[in-house]
């Protein structure tokens, strides 16, 4: 995820970047990563980087959609930093 938010830093005419990637289901987890799994990355223009990892709880719509929330947390969290 942190390579993802990296890459497309340095792509794009951005300031911040954030990336998701996991496994939000129904099918797919396993024991190490588990349905739910979602991996975020934040990079910004001033070299900030950061990578977290968690685990929501539900059906694939409520993974996805706890996981946009957090993803606009963390673009807020970028912006401030700038």
């Amino acid at each position: 995820a942190l390579e993802m938010a990296e890459g497309a830093l340095g792509n794009l005419a951005a300031d911040v970047a954030v990336s998701v990637t996991g496994i939000a289901g129904p099918g797919g987890g396993t024991p190490e990563k588990p349905v739910g799994l979602v991996w975020f990355g934040l990079a910004t223009a001033d070299g900030v980087t950061t990578a977290s990892r968690n685990v929501f709880e539900g059906d694939r719509d409520a993974v996805r959609h706890a996981a946009a929330l957090r993803a606009l947390d963390l673009l807020a969290e970028g912006l401030d930093r700038l």
